[in-house]
């Protein structure tokens, strides 16, 4: 089998990738070692959630998907950030930038049918599923993968959007800088007291940091939870039973949305941190968390994997109209070059910021609070934040 273009992975960044390849005519295989999309209406809006920023509502736009999308999302209009050692509060309002949202939340299996409904009705899209990686060989001006049923699957170029253990970049020999965070994320859906106010709220602690994201789209809850704690205060948190839990997390947020009900399964995942010393290699080149995952306090990883997805997608459609080798050197390393210093300045922004709420050191605490401080007095800074967060790089 040929294809001009070959995506691992199937999940919402390798997707969206193949959906706007496609529209430009280009002619994609999709493969993945699992199923994405086997869910169904129960499970619809349960599990993950994703802060969507207006960029990406962009690129969902392009795909002709936001009418309907927009209808199973919660949107936000403000962002409040405050650290329970005593730092003032700062609040980012969308009206700051001369604009009505901020972004949306929406449910990760919702995007994912989606996408899966518009590439089953693509001629240019070839789905791969239930199908493994096993093999990957260059052959001059182009490169042949061997799959577990047996099928070879030749391209000019090989894209890994498999995620943070991606099977396409170890077999490529892309290496990578990479750190464990000592810090496990819990995740699940809440009913709070009072409204979310069509906010999303941040709250650093000693243990980690609190994201309360406003989604009530299920009907039975209000709120997804996204609670990064460290190393050991995790394994207390695991050992607990549940209204244990509750307890811990209202006292945690000191009961910003009054008390809480918890509407969903608690699931939990490691957060490490990693990005690729280099982005391509011999006709394959990486995308989203293949090549580079950061930690969910500022929720931007899908963010970040979308612009890989338009930018990739910009340079590949130019060279194709002007008959250059979609897997030559020249616009792999455009490509790069376009997302490697974006994603690198985000990566030693989330050190950064772990850094420096996890000490408590008293020196650490006075200028984490003069930086709260600086940021809350001076407009300039705060646009330059929320427009970063919004997408307006």
């Amino acid at each position: 089998m040929d294809f001009e273009v070959t995506i691992v992975g199937a999940g919402v960044v390798g997707s969206s990738l193949a959906s706007l390849l496609a529209q430009q005519g280009i002619n994609v295989c999709v493969l993945d070692r699992n199923d994405p999309f086997r869910g169904n209406k129960v499970t619809r809006f349960q599990g993950r959630t994703v802060a969507l920023n207006l960029s990406s509502v962009e690129l969902i736009k392009e795909l002709n998907l936001w009418s309907e999308l927009e209808k199973e999302t919660t949107s936000f209009e403000r962002i409040c950030v405050w650290d329970t050692k005593g730092s003032s509060p700062l609040e980012f309002l969308a009206t700051d930038i001369d604009q009505k949202k901020l972004g949306y939340v929406a449910s990760i299996n919702s995007i994912l049918e989606y996408l899966f409904k518009l590439m089953q009705d693509s001629e240019n899209v070839s789905l791969q599923l239930n199908t493994e990686l096993k093999g990957v060989e260059v052959n001059g001006n182009s490169v042949t993968i061997s799959c577990s049923n047996g099928n070879k699957i030749s391209s000019k170029l090989l894209v890994g959007a498999d995620g943070v253990n991606s099977t396409l970049r170890q077999l490529s020999n892309i290496n990578t800088r990479t750190w464990n965070y000592d810090q496990k994320a819990f995740v699940t859906s809440l009913k709070t007291e009072k409204f979310h106010e069509n906010t999303a709220w941040q709250i650093f602690t000693p243990t980690g940091p609190i994201a309360f994201l406003p989604f009530d789209v299920n009907k039975e809850s209000n709120i997804s939870l996204v609670w990064s704690a460290e190393k050991k205060y995790a394994e207390e948190l695991n050992a607990v039973e549940e209204e244990k839990f509750i307890s811990e997390l209202e006292n945690k947020t000191e009961y910003i949305l009054g008390r809480i009900e918890l509407k969903g399964a608690i699931s939990s995942f490691p957060l490490n941190q990693l990005h690729s010393k280099s982005y391509f290699s011999n006709r394959v080149v990486l995308v989203g968390d293949a090549a580079h995952s950061f930690h969910p306090l500022a929720g931007q990883g899908l963010n970040l994997g979308f612009s890989d997805v338009v930018s990739l997608t910009d340079k590949l459609t130019k060279a194709r109209r002007r008959g250059k080798d979609l897997g030559s050197n020249e616009i792999l390393q455009d490509y790069e070059k376009s997302r490697k210093i974006p994603n690198l300045t985000m990566t030693a922004m989330m050190e950064l910021f772990k850094q420096g709420f996890e000490h408590s050191d008293p020196w650490i605490k006075l200028s984490r609070n003069l930086v709260f401080s600086t940021v809350n007095q001076s407009s300039w800074l705060k646009k330059k934040f929320i427009k970063e967060a919004a997408g307006f790089i």
